[in-house]
This record gives structure tokens, sequence and C-alpha cells, in this order.
């Protein structure tokens, strides 16, 4: 058990078929115990439920900064600690640049960028008092380079990356540790879309011409490395987990065998 009475909070972890809800049944397989936190309840109950008895459904909106420390408020004394967070709320409103709005442009980095922020702030507060922690944020490989039609998105998973580095030199003598994953494509509801559109047929199409799409589990099983002791020294580290899908920086259109 990597886990062993550990307490953690997963954000996001109320869908069906997600990365966050992959994490959260690895984590309680590894003998944690995980509140399950969604914006929807009765998601987050599900979930929850399904997980068994050391899991804990909790409705949040994480882009509002007083409902994230009223969770990690409540958890703290409800557990006795705060072993591990995982910030692992992500969506998009797609739109080429010239065209988003400002309320797509805010909405997204709220619930991406600000959300992330909201639970680094709160989780260090327990974290730096006990000495221990580990902080874990879902980036994404839109991140580290342009994705067209993501700009949003985009913007604001290059800031958790930013945000992942900055918070793990500034933390690095307490104890905390903070690191960040880049999934490549892993969840049920975009490969659905990958293969109910023209669109979604090319990019599938384009990713799986030299690698391919991952799954949650497998995301899941590289968080749960850096949330567990075996990452006790990796502080501060950007992890893509997407099959090679960010390496591809150059002869775009060579043909892999």
């Amino acid at each position: 058990m990597r886990l062993e009475n550990q307490i953690a909070i997963v954000t996001g972890s109320g869908g069906a078929g997600g990365i966050g809800e992959a994490i959260a049944r690895r984590f309680v397989s590894e003998g944690a115990k995980v509140v399950v936190c969604d914006i929807d309840e009765e998601k987050a109950q599900a979930v929850a439920g399904a997980l068994g008895p050391n899991a804990t459904p909790w409705a949040c909106d994480v882009s509002r900064s007083d409902q994230v420390e009223a969770m990690v408020a409540g958890v703290v004394p409800m557990f006795g600690r705060l072993d591990i967070l995982v910030n692992n709320v992500g969506f998009t409103v797609p739109g080429f640049l010239r065209d988003l709005g400002d309320e797509a442009w805010h909405h997204v980095l709220n619930g991406c960028l600000s959300s992330t922020f909201y639970g680094i702030r709160a989780a260090l507060k327990p974290m730096r008092e006990q000495k221990s922690g580990s902080i874990i944020n879902i980036s994404s490989a839109a991140g580290i380079g342009g994705a067209p039609g993501l700009g949003a998105y985009g913007a604001a998973k290059a800031g958790v990356v930013s945000l992942t580095q900055t918070a793990a030199v500034e933390n690095f003598k307490s104890g905390v540790r903070v690191n960040c994953v880049l999934p490549n494509a892993a969840t049920k509801s975009l490969t659905a879309w990958f293969d109910a559109t023209e669109s979604g047929r090319k990019t599938r199409a384009a990713i799986e011409a030299y690698s391919r799409c991952g799954s949650p589990e497998e995301i899941a099983a590289a968080v749960l490395f850096l949330a567990s002791d075996d990452s006790a020294y990796v502080n501060g580290t950007v992890l893509p987990v997407d099959g090679g899908l960010s390496s591809r920086v150059a002869c775009i259109d060579a043909t892999i065998e």
C-alpha cells in the first residue's frame, strides 16, 4: 500500500471515465482516504459510493476561492491532516483567438488556472504546518506549445506549469513537493468526440501517426508516483504522460513505422 492512511483531495473526480475518477480510484486502492471533489454533488456522491468507505464526496466549485478554502478547512479537522492534493479540473471553450470573447476567456482561465492557484494556496497552509505534502497539478500538452482553437485552454495550462514550478521553489524547504503532469488525450469523453466528428477523427489520426491516445488509468499511475514516497526527490517536475506526443517538433509529415 503506497498511500496507506494518506489523506487526499482530488478535484474534478466526479466524472465517470475521467482522469480524476481514475486517480481517486487508484489512490483508494493504494490505501488512501480520498475526498472526491466535484462541482456536481450527485456525481461526487456516485463516485465516492462506488469507491467505498475510504472515499468521501465533497461538492465544491473550485473556481471560487472561498469554496476551496472552506473545503480544505473542513477536510483537515475531519481527517487530522492533508497529505495530497490533485488539482485536476480542466475544460475548454474551443475557438480561434480572433473569435474568442471575454466571457469564454475568463471562464476557462478561472476554471483551469485560478482553481489551481486556489488549491495550491489553500493546501500549503496545513501541509507547511505538518512539514510534508504532495501537490500534483494536471496541465496539458496544450500548455507547452501552440494549440490552434484551444488558445484559452493552452494559456491556462501554461499558467499551471508556471504555478507548479514557482510553488515548488518557494516551498522546497518546507517538506511540500509540487509537481505537474501533462496528459495526452486520455478521457472517454474526448476519445468519443474523436470518433463522432470529422475533425475529431482527423485529430485522432494525427496523434496515432506517431503516438496513441492514452487512458485515465495511465495518467493515474503517473500521479500515484508523484503522490507517493517513490518520488521523494522529485519536485518542480513537469512530466509529460503522452506517449511522446509533446516530443514531436520537427519533420511533422515524416512517416513513422
